[in-house]
């Protein structure tokens, strides 16, 4: 008995033991955590996953740092453990989607599809959620991209040029300033041994010059203790820039914005500025900017009062630096994250990164024109090469070369293919957009874009999931004119004489002066396109398709695809097809930039109500949403053969 007792005792001893080194384990490897040391985190993290290998809050927060240190395959492997064992999702409701967005980061984009619509499954209960929406958005974004992907050519595809100034720490650049890259890096104290470099917790984030008289050499002075900086953008007459100040606290990585001023030829802090916006929120990434001649700074934040996560502003800046009133770029905006903004005077693009917009990877990056009334149109993706499955972000552009920043597989790294950002180039001309004004040339009359054209409701090709139609523009116009009196007849049924009245009115001007000019305005541009052809041009034409909320989302991304096409098919066939043989050479010299919207902004006071069809489709509200608009037009001469 004794010994038996003594056996007992010993097992539990070692039960309690083992359970007390658990807990410190992962309380230190919280802690390393926290002030972001992934490295060491994970080593504290696999000790203690020998100890209890089936734990899921254990898996669970090695799969999360090991997203957060940019492993995305081991992170797939740890979110595919914890789903394993919690496949309900009673503790970890987001192991399948987490897991499926670490696929589709590795470019497993047909086995990150399958795993996103399981998740969207999963989180339909409740569609306002999250969860809901994002796996929502990552099925039409990996459709998108498989789409995609059947186009795309070996050429485009292939690695951009690295960058002299790349090593296997983090580098992402901001501007050229005088033949010189200035670029923000996190460097790290290290200790070599014969295997690699092991990094310490002690990295900070700085700003660098490349080249310089010693490489790597530090560009800002006068600089705070303890205080990191990255960022750089310079005023368009070079007179101050700013820049963003983090500080490392309890709560996280605090940023602010901080302006500098050139003080014997070396650029330092103003010890004079202080921002007028409050320090409450996370602000980083300025870019400074000149619209319409006032000066302007675009940024990145957490505002409380923004779309979520970090949202891009806009705000006037005086030349002392203060700030005039915040405008939160909502069209831009998602319910994630949208940084890095970077304007281009010479195309009028806004370039930016988002993890929402459907793209090919985390971060992507896109652009947005400038529109005639001071506004961003919406979010088009850059694609590839610029866009990968990793992060590619801090797109800008100094001459005929684009510079941005990713962690895709071919960079330099010091512990997996993905850890480290690099910056790489590519050779991109920046053809200037062609001014559209109502003017004679050559006898052709130059239209105003956009040009808008409406479709009668689920036109064409209704009650079909298919992206492309055999329909051509015209025919939709004319099936949807021959609808006029219906659409009169169903708005007069309203109860009220006076509503009657008002929304018949309604309904005939949007025919008259938005449908048939829209049919008129789309024959004019027909032929700027075709003098454009003739004098030996490549033209590129944007068109964003559009639809009304009445539908689900994922099929009116279908609708709007195959609203696009008609207009791609009445090119085609067009003046007995003359447009034709422009549309099939290579290189195309007339190609179509097509994106397709959905419903994404459509106009949230229309009933999406199919009971209600006098407003949820007969109405001018309703109507206006069902549309193609030709934003862009773009010529260049061919490429050399």
């Amino acid at each position: 008995m004794s010994r038996l007792y003594l056996i007992l005792t010993l097992l539990l001893s070692t039960s309690v033991w083992s359970q007390k080194q658990l807990e410190r384990l992962v309380a230190h490897a919280d802690e390393q955590v926290r002030v972001l040391d992934y490295i060491e985190a994970l080593r504290y993290y696999d000790q203690a996953l020998a100890l209890a290998p089936n734990s899921p809050t254990l898996l669970w927060k090695v799969a999360l740092t090991n997203q957060q240190f940019k492993d995305y395959k081991k992170a797939a492997y740890y979110f595919l453990k914890v789903y394993e064992l919690d496949p309900d999702g009673k503790q970890f409701a987001d192991a399948q989607l987490n897991y499926a967005l670490m696929l589709k980061q590795q470019g497993l984009y047909k086995e990150a599809l399958a795993q996103f619509k399981e998740a969207k499954k999963f989180f339909s209960e409740d569609k306002n959620s999250m969860g809901y929406l994002k796996a929502t958005q990552e099925v039409l974004a990996c459709n998108w991209v498989l789409k995609q992907l059947k186009y795309v050519s070996a050429e485009e595809k292939a690695t951009l040029q690295a960058h002299a100034a790349n090593t296997i720490d983090t580098e992402f650049g901001h501007l050229i300033l005088n033949g010189t890259l200035i670029y923000s890096s996190l460097k790290a104290d290290s200790v070599a041994d014969d295997q690699e470099q092991i990094y310490s917790a002690s990295y900070t984030l700085q700003l660098y010059q490349f080249p310089a008289p010693q490489q790597a050499t530090l560009f800002l002075k006068g600089t705070r203790p303890n205080f990191e900086y990255g960022n750089f953008t310079l005023a368009p007459d070079s007179s101050f820039a700013f820049c963003t100040e983090c500080q490392r606290q309890e709560s996280g990585l605090s940023c602010q914005l901080i302006r500098l001023v050139l003080e014997q030829n070396v650029w330092q802090l103003d010890t004079n500025f202080r921002s007028a916006l409050p320090a409450t929120f996370y602000r980083s990434m300025p870019h400074l900017l000149e619209l319409n001649g006032t000066l302007q700074l675009i940024y990145c934040s957490s505002e409380a009062n923004g779309k979520g996560g970090l949202d891009l502003w806009m705000s006037s800046i005086e030349k002392d630096g203060s700030f005039q009133k915040q405008v939160n770029l909502s069209g831009l905006n998602s319910n994630e994250n949208e940084v890095s903004p970077w304007y281009d005077p010479l195309s009028k693009r806004l370039y930016f990164s988002s993890t929402w917009h459907a793209g090919f990877g985390g971060f992507d990056i896109f652009y947005s024109v400038l529109q005639t009334d001071g506004s961003f149109g919406p979010p088009i993706n850059l694609g590839m090469p610029f866009n990968s499955p990793a992060n590619d972000l801090y797109f800008f552009c100094d001459a005929d070369t684009a510079y941005l920043s990713s962690n895709r597989v071919g960079s330099l790294y010091a512990s997996h293919p993905t850890c480290c950002s690099d910056v790489y180039t590519q050779i991109f001309p920046r053809p200037a957009p062609l001014k559209v004004e109502e003017k004679e040339a050559d006898e052709i009359k130059i239209v105003q874009l956009p040009i808008r054209l409406y479709f009668e409701n689920d036109h064409p090709n209704p009650k079909s999931t298919a992206d492309i139609t055999d329909f051509t523009y015209d025919e939709t116009y004319l099936k949807y004119q021959s609808q006029y009196p219906i659409y009169l007849q169903k708005v007069a049924e309203a109860r009220d004489s006076v509503s009657a009245q008002f929304q018949t009115q309604l309904l005939y001007q949007f025919f008259q002066n938005e449908v048939d000019k829209g049919m008129q305005d789309l024959a004019l541009f027909r032929e700027q396109v075709w003098q454009a052809l003739q004098s030996g041009q490549q033209v590129s034409i944007m068109v964003q398709g559009f639809a009304s909320p009445l539908a689900k989302s994922d099929y009116n991304v279908h609708l709007t695809n195959r609203r696009i096409s008609s207009i791609i098919n009445y090119f085609e066939e067009i003046d007995g097809g003359k447009f034709a043989p422009y549309m099939q050479t290579s290189p195309l010299r007339l190609q179509f930039i097509e994106v397709p919207m959905g419903e994404y902004q459509a106009n949230k006071e229309v009933s999406d109500n199919y009971y209600d069809q006098r407003n949820s489709v007969y109405s001018k509200d309703a109507s206006l949403e069902r549309r193609i608009e030709i934003i862009e037009l773009r010529t260049q001469a061919l490429p050399p053969r």
